[in-house]
């Protein structure tokens, strides 16, 4: 019976739960904001452009490809997207959240409309952000509610920022993220309007029970998993001579709340010949200060998820130092590619002794600590990486779909 309805304006791992649903047979259908369709516009484009263009429409449009969906079930309305990832990529984050947040109230509206024409649907599965007003809409309705809770509490999120700006304030952009009441509100709302909250990991699963005891009994784990279209067939990594460097990866937002200060102050501490790092994603942090560590990194703004797997098959360990993480898909893409892991506790905590070290907090000594200690032992590193296939495929699709099913029994759904 196909009964439940998916939303989300981005991305995330939103298309992985539509896809669960679609394979369980419970999939209404899957509302965002971008889906690449190349029949349609804007990706109809991509035939008609000439070479240099046609490529850069292909690397872009690549990144929200995503075979296993079935495009009949799939519903778009994203401009505001579209303009906020443009705004991003040109520095203005500010603007970017401006976007953002328009953004979302239009989706929510054209959600809405989505909605009453919809039958026989019986629970939605919303993101947060996003759903109070479809929460609000459907209360008395009958209809199941699950918040989907993609990153841990934002008064978890305060805290660590202002213990931040006390030892990194200098790093932060003038007009970084900022967290009101109104968005304390709103979280709360949402989390009293939601029948169950399904969290990524247990550390943000346990700042909501911290921070929002009366809602403590709705909360649930589900762990993310990797994209096996794209990673499923990734080869053995080979073993790495002592005479090589050894290739760190960062990806992500590149600020402060993602660590990314403290993969920075390591590398610059280790001597060329035994290390290298490529960043990957939003450079988020002052430009002063980045130019202080560039030639000690090679920075990616952007990769096609269909590239990562090949970007992530040329490095070694992925270095994870977060201080607020929600989940963390790409660390189950890293042990799907056969990289050791070296994370912090501050999110789901995917590495084991055989695959990657786990820090106890997020530091740069203890980073700086982890990564020569892997430098300087090449069979302890090349064991880690031979495990990580191993390990994950406790981490697959089948897995998270299985738990999607279990939740749906659970709630009577």
């Amino acid at each position: 019976m196909n009964n439940v309805g998916v939303f989300h304006p981005g991305t995330q791992h939103s298309w992985q739960t539509a896809n669960a649903l679609q394979d369980l047979g419970r999939l209404a259908w899957f509302a965002t904001s971008i889906f690449y369709r190349p029949d349609r516009f804007p990706y109809v484009l991509e035939r008609f452009a000439p070479g240099g263009m046609k490529r850069r429409l292909t690397h872009e449009f690549g990144r929200f490809a995503h075979p296993g969906l079935d495009p009949a079930l799939v519903h778009t309305f994203g401009f505001y997207e579209w303009a906020e990832r443009a705004a991003r990529r040109a520095g203005a984050h500010g603007m970017a959240r401006a976007l953002d947040a328009r953004g979302n109230r239009r989706f929510s509206r054209s959600l809405a409309r989505l909605v009453s024409s919809s039958q026989d649907l019986t629970a939605f599965w919303g993101f947060d952000g996003v759903s109070r007003q479809l929460f609000e809409q459907e209360q008395g309705s009958g209809r199941r509610l699950i918040l989907d809770r993609t990153t841990p509490d934002m008064r978890t999120f305060i805290a660590i920022q202002a213990e931040l700006r006390a030892t990194h304030g200098e790093w932060f952009r003038s007009r970084s993220e900022t967290i009101d009441d109104a968005r304390i509100e709103q979280d709360e709302a949402e989390y009293a309007l939601a029948d169950a909250i399904v969290c990524g990991s247990d550390f943000c699963a346990q700042t909501l029970r911290e921070h929002s005891p009366a809602n403590a009994g709705k909360v649930r784990v589900l762990p993310y998993c990797y994209d096996e279209h794209l990673f499923g067939s990734q080869p053995p990594p080979a073993p790495l001579a002592d005479e090589m460097p050894v290739r760190f990866l960062f990806s992500g937002r590149l600020w402060p709340a993602k660590g990314i200060h403290h993969a920075l102050e390591a590398i610059a501490a280790i001597p060329r010949s035994q290390a290298e790092l490529t960043l990957v994603g939003d450079l988020d942090i002052e430009p002063s200060i980045f130019a202080r560590y560039t030639d000690r990194v090679t920075l990616i703004p952007q990769v096609p998820r269909r590239d990562m797997p090949r970007l992530m098959q040329d490095h070694h360990v992925l270095l994870f130092p977060s201080h607020f993480e929600g989940g963390g898909l790409v660390l189950h893409e890293a042990l799907a590619s056969g990289m050791a892991l070296i994370q912090t506790r501050r999110g789901d905590v995917v590495a084991t002794n055989r695959t990657g070290i786990v820090l106890d907090e997020p530091r740069t000594d203890l980073v700086l600590d982890a990564m020569l200690a892997l430098i300087h032992d090449r069979d302890r590193l090349n064991a880690m990486r031979s495990a990580a296939q191993d390990e994950a495929g406790r981490r697959s699709f089948a897995r998270y779909r299985d738990g999607v099913a279990t939740l749906l029994a659970d709630l009577n759904i």
